[in-house]
């Protein structure tokens, strides 16, 4: 009996000492971990810097177009009379054709003084003010220009016939757009940023660095206006065909991260 109670007694004593072994390991082990999960330092002077680049594609809604009349005249009141005539059988064209007078903007209205030749003497002719000279030419340029805003894309060829038709003899050009670009534009934005967060984790995976939290963004300036690549239309002669395709918008962001070894 005796010897069942010693031994119950050791038995009894080792199991707070096997306790008091496993929470001595367990606080030696505890710094280990909090080192192993210890976050990287990110200093202000290290850091990488990276221009992401995002663009999205959008159907212009709108076609502006550039329409003109300009007429040749010896005396400036046969240049005003003539091109007001011009100008309003044009207008009225417009009109006709649809186009609201909110969407016409006049853009250039001016007159100028054109001279061709320079004075000659001529000896052979005399006067009683003395050696006539050759007469010089004088010609005054009207010119009227107006933008109008085209809300049917499908119109424009029609459009630029009955005006050029109504004597309009200045088209320059058709340009198309969208009238209300931000969701395109926050699309590219979203876009850019994307771009960025996946250059600089490629610098940093090739570096050996671990990226870090963002420093600084900002636009990149005179390129985001926005940027288009042009597009794709086509305009021969009044009465051809003329396409709008479509208008890539652009979109740069510079953005700098943090890094640390």
């Amino acid at each position: 009996l005796k010897r069942i109670v010693l031994v119950g007694l050791v038995m009894a004593l080792m199991v707070p000492v096997g306790l008091a072994a496993i929470w001595l390991w367990g606080e030696a082990a505890a710094p280990a971990a909090a080192q192993t999960e210890e976050e990287p330092t990110f200093s202000p002077s290290q850091t990488i810097t990276v221009v992401g680049i995002g663009t999205a594609g959008v159907a212009p809604d709108i076609a502006r177009v550039t329409i003109g009349v300009e007429i040749l005249a010896p005396t400036v009141a046969e240049a005003v009379e003539q091109n007001e005539t011009t100008m309003a059988a044009v207008l009225a064209a417009l009109r006709a054709a649809g186009i609201a007078d909110r969407d016409i903007q006049t853009t250039n209205y001016s007159i100028t003084l054109e001279r061709y030749g320079e004075p000659t003497p001529r000896p052979d002719v005399a006067t009683e003010e003395g050696v006539a000279e050759e007469a010089v030419t004088f010609n005054y340029r009207f010119s009227n220009m107006v933008t109008v805003t085209v809300r049917d894309l499908d119109a424009v060829a029609e459009v630029v016939d009955a005006v050029v038709e109504a004597g309009a003899n200045n088209i320059w050009g058709v340009s198309f757009t969208v009238e209300d670009m931000s969701a395109a534009q926050a699309n590219a934005r979203g876009e850019a940023i994307e771009d960025a967060r996946a250059r600089a984790e490629a610098l940093a995976e090739l570096s050996g660095v671990t990226l870090g939290p963002v420093m600084s963004i900002s636009e990149v300036v005179g390129v985001n206006q926005p940027l288009y690549a042009a597009a794709e239309r086509a305009m021969q002669d009044a009465g051809g065909s003329i396409s709008p395709g479509e208008l890539e918008i652009g979109y740069q962001v510079q953005v700098t991260y943090f890094i640390a070894p």
